[in-house]
């Protein structure tokens, strides 16, 4: 090998790239990429066309092409579902499989084309939990570069779980020029008075799928849910609380600081209608296909 020659060390000892290590080069030196993580119950992918519509919005937003054979929602849903099926996912499975597009290229640089790749992986699916909640300093963590794309830049997200795990607790809220922003991996929202509130998409935040969920199942049944700005004492004076995250689904909060909270009327009612939701979008894993 010439002395120019691309090599690398890792793991403690000198290595030759492999074909896999290139074809992900770019998402491993400048988190160039998104990805959308998905849950599988029952053997029935949850969410699948509202998880498509973000992908293909996330990629033009970051100037990538959709990968061949992933170009609309369509294909997405259908590649999604195939691939699944080869990895093995069974009839009553229950899963977590994560779809990431990041630019393809060898180059060292900042410069791309659109082209991009795909990757995708299956995870157990995370425990249920009551998580117990802490609101964080404003500032004590970074802003997402890019917070309304899911993007493979998550360094933000990482700090705030590891002042999560400081403080001993599950989740931690993340505040913006006095403004609550949304946990760890997922989207706050709080009942006062029979109604809900949520920050609002114009804040520095990644508005999730499930958001998106509780904020139609909220109309269906008649509960007002309101965006907006909203401080820490208004969360504190809230009568029940829950995050919402595609995979860990709706999450009622055991615990706010110091305060005990249970699962209220309103949020029972708001989590049955979400349930109904993702059950009438699911597509079982091994259907006939086109």
């Amino acid at each position: 090998m010439s002395a120019g020659g691309r090599r690398l060390w890792l793991a403690g000892r000198a290595r030759e790239p492999d074909a896999d290590y290139r074809l992900l080069n770019r998402a491993v030196h400048y988190g160039d990429g998104l990805f959308a993580s998905m849950r599988i119950e029952g053997g029935r992918l949850l969410d699948p066309r509202l998880h498509a519509a973000r992908l293909l919005a996330g990629a033009d937003r970051l100037m990538l092409a959709p990968p061949a054979g992933f170009e609309d929602e369509a294909r997405i849903v259908d590649q999604l579902l195939a691939i699944a099926d080869r990895l093995g996912v069974g009839a009553d499975a229950d899963s977590v499989l994560r779809c990431q597009w990041s630019a393809a290229g060898q180059t060292r640089g900042y410069g791309r084309e659109r082209e991009s790749v795909v990757l995708v992986e299956m995870f157990p699916v995370p425990d249920v939990r009551r998580p117990v909640v802490r609101v964080l300093p404003d500032g004590a963590v970074p802003l997402p570069a890019i917070p309304h794309v899911k993007s493979c830049s998550a360094l933000p997200h990482v700090l705030a779980a590891r002042q999560a795990g400081r403080l001993g607790v599950d989740e931690a809220i993340r505040v913006h020029d006095g403004c609550l922003a949304e946990a760890i991996a997922s989207n706050l929202f709080f009942e006062r008075g029979g109604r809900l509130f949520t920050p609002g998409p114009e804040l520095p935040l990644y508005p999730g799928i499930l958001r998106q969920r509780v904020l139609e199942a909220a109309r269906e049944v008649g509960i007002e849910a309101i965006e907006g700005r909203w401080s820490a004492d208004d969360l504190l004076e809230c009568e029940g609380a829950f995050l919402t995250n595609s995979v860990r689904g709706l999450e009622v909060v055991a615990r706010l600081e110091d305060r005990g909270l249970a699962e209220t009327p309103v949020i029972e009612r708001v989590a049955g209608a979400v349930r109904e939701l993702r059950d009438a979008d699911a597509i079982p894993i091994r259907m006939k296909r086109r």
